[in-house]
């Protein structure tokens, strides 16, 4: 989570949408990220707590605290994200970007399990 932040404030849109789930990366407005990012005066994070689950993959939520200012004021979101990882690397789940996958149907997370089993539980958090 601290490095998708940090990645925000520095302007690393590639970054962002290169840790977001693979087969969500399509459908992300990249266009308003990068404006979004540029736009505003990044106040800082704070990481409230995580958990992470075991099993393969392994999945995880982070719930945190981001805090910006642009040429509305200041904000600040909570928010609790959802994470699988994959080949060794962590993907964030982005629950605007949503997937049209069935119960019983291979897992967008590559897991080769049934999604019921694997990242249900995690979209949507």
């Amino acid at each position: 989570m601290r490095s998708r932040y940090s990645a925000y404030v520095l302007g690393l849109i590639d970054y962002l949408v290169e840790t977001t789930l693979p087969v969500q990366q399509s459908g992300l407005d990249r266009s308003s990220i990068e404006q979004w990012s540029a736009q505003s005066t990044w106040l800082g994070l704070d990481v409230e707590s995580n958990e992470v689950f075991g099993g393969q993959p392994e999945h995880a939520f982070v719930t945190f605290t981001a805090r910006w200012h642009d040429a509305s004021g200041e904000h600040s979101h909570r928010e609790r994200s959802s994470f699988v990882q994959n080949k060794g690397r962590w993907y964030f789940i982005d629950p605007t970007v949503p997937l049209k996958v069935g119960r019983n149907d291979a897992c967008p997370c590559t897991s080769g399990q049934k999604f019921k089993k694997c990242c249900a539980g995690f979209f949507g958090h």
